[in-house]
């Protein structure tokens, strides 16, 4: 795989001494890939230093063979589209306006009336032509989301940033942003960060984990899901658990029965083999690593375990 985008070394240290990354090294091209972790991991600063929209404290970006030296600014900052976390539009503007000012902004070197055409387009690929006129301050939520992503493409750039693009939507909404998505990487690198565990395993053939400001893997999906064969145990809910064993969660069976999902290399007594999900994987994989999990909720629910 060719590596159109690369970092190396990154790190991060706030004024305050925090350390937002540590020696952080990715490379990736064509395609999706999935940067998942707890919120404060680390996932907003390493996709905002990628957007330029903020510093490194040591290390280096690649673009698509050019480095981030300040002659290449402009330069890159046109490669990139960024849909940041905190999204919000200019309210007064129509959901058209607001693609025109963006469009200006970034001198996106078309005519009026080509650049117009396009702003359509771009609303019409999100599904937003019939809000084009509205003011954006009339928006859902994910309406919004779906402006942002119009935005960040309006001057057709050739990397997607796009940063915890589902949270608070609804399953329909956070289903219809996953599919514009993965209809975009056909065509160009996009990193997704999320922590929304479901949005990775829907979307993106390779995902990266990141907590404490460390990336701890870089694989395939399928790859943490072999690494937790054979050392996640169900045990009924009822039974201590036992001190050489993690807690990783629980799931609620068929019947309603719930079960502690454990992580442990070796036999526990009384518990049984049991084949993880991909969120279980995850955050058997961050309590290992990391001592952290993917979210604040240790409870997940199945059909049956």
């Amino acid at each position: 795989m060719p590596r159109l985008i690369e970092v190396l070394n990154l790190s991060k240290t706030y004024p305050d001494g925090t350390q937002g990354l540590i020696d952080v090294d990715l490379a990736f091209g064509d395609g999706m890939l999935g940067l998942l972790g707890p919120n404060g991991a680390g996932k907003t600063t390493l996709l905002s230093i990628l957007a330029l929209a903020q510093e490194p404290s040591k290390g280096e970006r690649v673009y698509f063979g050019i480095g981030d030296s300040p002659a290449h600014r402009s330069q890159i900052r046109r490669m990139i589209g960024y849909l940041p976390q905190e999204f919000e539009p200019v309210a007064t503007l129509s959901g058209i306006e607001y693609l025109m000012m963006c469009a200006e902004l970034r001198r996106v070197p078309l005519r009026r009336r080509d650049l117009e055409r396009r702003a359509a387009s771009l609303l019409d690929a999100v599904e937003l032509t019939h809000a084009a006129r509205r003011r954006a301050d009339t928006y859902s939520g994910g309406m919004i989301r779906r402006l942002g992503l119009a935005q960040a493409l309006i001057h057709a750039p050739k990397f997607l940033v796009v940063d915890e693009p589902t949270a608070g939507l609804d399953p329909e909404e956070r289903i219809r942003f996953r599919n514009l998505i993965t209809d975009l990487a056909e065509e160009i690198p996009v990193l997704l960060s999320t922590h929304i565990v479901e949005d990775i395993e829907a979307t993106c053939p390779r995902l990266g984990v990141i907590a404490r400001g460390r990336l701890l893997f870089d694989g395939e999906p399928s790859e943490l899901m072999t690494w937790s064969r054979e050392r996640l145990w169900r045990l009924p809910a009822d039974r201590d658990v036992p001190e050489e064993a993690l807690k990783i969660g629980q799931r609620v069976g068929e019947g309603g029965a719930v079960f502690n999902v454990l992580f442990r290399e070796q036999q526990i007594a009384g518990a049984e083999h049991m084949t993880a999900t991909l969120e279980e994987a995850c955050a058997a994989f961050l309590i290992v690593e990391a001592g952290q999990t993917v979210t604040g909720d240790d409870t997940v629910d199945a059909e049956e375990v």
